[in-house]
This record gives structure tokens, sequence and C-alpha cells, in this order.
């Protein structure tokens, strides 16, 4: 009787044990539950600004998809999507923008995270150098509807070579006659280079700047004597003694009212080495100081005339152009036969086959 007695009392005590106990676990399953069902505060940062929501989201994904959150490939989001979401924990999203870019004759689409314009090209692989110019600006912040231009900006220094015109240079002389001019340096054409800095844009030229001249081949001015003592007065008809330019002859015949041009070899119509260039009609190779064209109805070919202003020249060639009282004066170079241009009523004595 006493044996059952005991165990009728631990078997009371066990039962009141195991109550005990299965309250306590169904006490702690309660408090799970409930604990696993409130809301949980994290902190979602989308691009930098935070805000703190409740949610019910078991991870990552979950939240995003509770926020209507799309994410992109290029979007950068910590934790992964698969991260079981706990309390205070912080999700940051970075979302990429669509940038378009155009370089190097093309345009093309950058998908970044960055929002500045030089991460974005640096991102892209595109490497600017010091010149380049970037719109918007480098620092510039990125939105939505940025388009970015970069034009490649480059600098380089080209040579130019040019021709520098002689000047004409006229000096007293009062050795010739007035009126009387004598040819006393010939004028040459110099020779230079100019260095130009060029500013290219996209390999197309927007300036240039010279920064240099260099001098090949210094010009020669042309040095020409004008005659400053007075005239000699002719003593009398066209066959009396007459003193011109320091000689003294008898005039056959004097012209007055004579118009001057000149040319050159280089205007004759013959190619430069033929048989015939610089050649006269007398046969003769033409010879500045000397030779000039007449109407040899006028002056008969082969007779030297002294010309008043011009000096002692010789008879040699003729011209279409060349009619009457008009004379052209033969000069090696065709420039100066230019620049001689046109002269009117001039005195022309003639004088015959012979300068005497």
């Amino acid at each position: 009787m006493e044996l059952g007695n005991i165990w009728a009392s631990h078997k009371v005590k066990i039962l009141a044990f195991i109550g005990a106990f299965s309250l306590v676990a169904v006490s702690v399953g309660i408090y799970f539950f409930i604990l696993a069902t409130q809301p949980k505060q994290v902190t979602l940062t989308i691009d930098g600004v935070s805000k703190p929501i409740s949610t019910q989201a078991e991870t990552v994904e979950e939240l995003l998809s509770e926020q209507q959150l799309t994410i992109k490939p290029q979007d950068v989001l910590i934790p992964d999507i698969h991260t079981p979401i706990t309390e205070a924990m912080t999700v940051e999203l970075q979302t990429s923008l669509p940038v378009a870019v155009q370089v190097d004759g093309q345009t093309k689409t950058v998908h970044s995270v960055k929002r500045d314009v030089s991460s974005v090209l640096k991102e892209a692989g595109i490497t600017l150098r010091e010149l380049d110019k970037v719109t918007p600006a480098r620092t510039a912040t990125i939105t939505k509807d940025t388009k970015i231009s970069v034009i490649r900006v480059d600098e380089k220094v080209v040579q130019v070579p040019k021709q520098v015109p002689f000047q004409e240079i006229r000096k007293a002389d009062a050795n010739l006659t007035k009126g009387e001019t004598k040819v006393v340096q010939q004028g040459q054409e110099g020779k230079a280079v100019d260095h130009y800095k060029v500013v290219l844009e996209d390999g197309k030229e927007v300036g240039r700047q010279l920064v240099k001249t260099e001098v090949v081949q210094p010009k020669a001015d042309r040095i020409l004597a004008i005659g400053t003592k007075k005239k000699d007065v002719v003593v009398a008809a066209s066959e009396s003694l007459t003193s011109r330019g320091g000689k003294s002859f008898r005039a056959r015949r004097v012209l007055t009212g004579v118009t001057l041009t000149a040319y050159s070899a280089h205007g004759g119509g013959k190619a430069p080495g033929s048989a015939g260039f610089g050649r006269t009609a007398t046969g003769v190779r033409a010879a500045e100081g000397r030779t000039i064209a007449v109407d040899p109805s006028v002056v008969p070919l082969g007779w030297w005339v002294y010309i008043d202003g011009v000096g002692y020249r010789r008879a040699e060639d003729t011209g279409g152009a060349v009619k009457g009282h008009k004379m052209d004066i033969y000069f090696n170079s065709r420039s100066e036969a230019m620049q001689f241009g046109r002269k009117r009523g001039k005195t022309v004595y003639i004088i015959g086959p012979k300068l005497e």
C-alpha cells in the first residue's frame, strides 16, 4: 500500500511538471510566432536618399517587390536579393540611368550608376585628353535627360611657304639727267616659311595662329637711280649736235609725244626653253637696257635712239600693238615690265645705225 501511494504521488508530480512544461512551450511558441509576424523596421536607401519603412518581407527581394521596385541588371543592390530581412538592417539601391554619349563620330548609350559626367565617361572606357571639350561640364550632375558630347581637340604646327615681294627703292642721282632712270640693282623676291599653330576639333580645322615667320631667302629690293641733273639744251635742228647721257650725237629726227610701254620675254607667247624664246625680230637675243620694240616705218630696225627719261636704246624688235609714236621697252622681269606701266609725252631722238 505504501508503494502504491508513493507512485501515485510521483505520478501526480510528473503530470504536473509535464503540464507546466507544455504550457511554457506553447507560450514560447506563441511568442516567437507573434515576434515573427511583427513588422520589422528597416532603412531603404535609394540613390543616396534614405527612408525608414516597416515591412513583413522575409527577404530583400520581397521587400523590393513590396515597394514596387524593379531592379535592372546595371543597378547596384546591397545586400543581394536573397538576403533575409532583419530588424534595423539597411538596404541600399543605386539605380542606373541610360546616358547618350556622342564621341569619336558615333553615339552610344551608357548605363551607369554614376552621377557625374566624368565618372560616367570613365566607366564607359572613354579616355578624356586635356584639350577635349565636354558638354555638359565634366563635374556636371547626370539626370535622366542628360546627353554627353565629347569633342576631340588637337593642336599641331604647320609650315606654309610663301614668297616675299621686293620693293622699289628710288635714289636721286646727280650724274643722270633729270627724267632719266637707271636700274642699280635688280629686284628679287625672297622666300619665307610661316609657322602656324592649328587647332582641330574632331579632325576639322577651327582656327590657326601665326607663331613665327622664318626667312629662308632674303628679298633684294630693286634700286632705281633717278636723274636730277638738268637737261642739256638741244643746239638747233635735228642735224645739230645734241648731248644726252654723257654722249653727243646728231639726231636724224626728233619724235615728240611718244608713248612708252614695257614688255618681257614671258609675254611674247613663246615657251621658256624654246628656240625662239627671248629672240627679237632682228634675230638677236633681247637685252634689258638695250632692246626696244618699234614701228619700223617710224624707226628703222637696228637704229639707235635716245629716249628722254630712259636713255639709249636700239630698235631690235617689233610688236603688233607697237604702231606710230609708240615704243616698247624690254625688261628681263615680267614684274618690272608691269611696274613700268605706261608713260606718255616722251621725246625720242633718232640717231642712226651707229651710236657715235
